[in-house]
């Protein structure tokens, strides 16, 4: 009966335990995904699209941004290659229900709703996604701590100090991947890492993103965030790469709303 007890003990440390990473994992993502915002940004960005052979293409493209009720409105305004200049992409934040993601295309003239089951795929051609381009909620994932402390060095040179957290979808149909294993940056929560794993081989990673840089940014208001400035997304499987890098972002100087219009991504004008 001793034996009985000790074991129940035992076992209810453990799931204790088990409890309390979970809630340590769950807790540390949500701050990840919930630092605080400016109440408006612009800022020009540099996407990279690099071929296994080496051959690169460019795609400038500005961004603006706002909060609305502390929910988030995002636009990027795609400035070049011939083949993408004038896409524009608006991104809004909702509390109740899916996000709502809308892109104007040029070659047809017309500005159409990118549906849940579509947002998997490559953003303007790039290896990010379109939802790599947003953030995404704590609770559309579960969350397990595998590690507390990890260290780790990313393309750039940038070392981290990290908890190792796995997040599992719960809508699997919304996501290309199985699951991820994201590495939070323990002094910016920040993810330093993300890999992704296949769908169909769970044992594989499909693609890997990394913050190679980032910076404390003080606003027009004087308010500090965090910054990241460069990433990169490889995908594992065609050796394709995208690299992004933000220049002269402004913080909290004013953002017009017409810039978070479906006019605006038809007309490219805020005015």
């Amino acid at each position: 009966m001793k034996i009985n007890k000790r074991i129940a003990i035992a076992l209810s440390v453990i799931a204790l335990g088990t409890s309390l990473f979970a809630d340590e994992a769950y807790d540390i993502i949500k701050k990840s995904t919930t630092l605080d915002a400016p109440d408006t940004s612009q800022a020009k960005m540099m996407l990279y699209n690099i071929e296994k052979n080496g051959a690169k293409e460019e795609m400038p493209m500005m961004q603006y941004g706002r909060k609305v009720n502390g929910l988030k409105d995002t636009v990027f305004d795609i400035r070049g290659p011939a083949k993408s200049k004038d896409t524009r992409v608006l991104q809004q934040e909702r509390s109740a229900r899916e996000d709502d993601r809308w892109i104007y295309m040029p070659q047809l003239k017309q500005v159409r709703r990118i549906p849940m089951g579509e947002r998997y795929k490559q953003f303007v051609g790039c290896e990010f996604t379109y939802n790599d381009m947003a953030i995404r909620h704590v609770d559309d994932d579960k969350h397990e701590m595998l590690e507390t402390n990890v260290k780790i060095t990313v393309p750039g040179g940038r070392s981290y100090t990290c908890w190792k957290i796995k997040s599992v979808p719960l809508k699997k149909s919304e996501v290309e991947y199985s699951y991820r294993i994201q590495y939070i940056d323990k002094e910016t929560y920040l993810p330093a890492k993300i890999e992704y794993f296949d769908k169909k081989d769970q044992s594989k990673i499909m693609k890997v993103y990394t913050t190679e840089d980032w910076i404390y940014l003080t606003s027009k208001t004087g308010k500090k965030y965090v910054m990241r400035m460069k990433a990169r997304v490889v995908n594992e499987k065609t050796g394709r790469q995208t690299y992004l890098e933000i220049k002269d972002p402004v913080m909290d100087a004013g953002v017009s709303a017409a810039y978070f219009t479906q006019q605006y991504l038809s007309s490219g004008k805020a005015h």
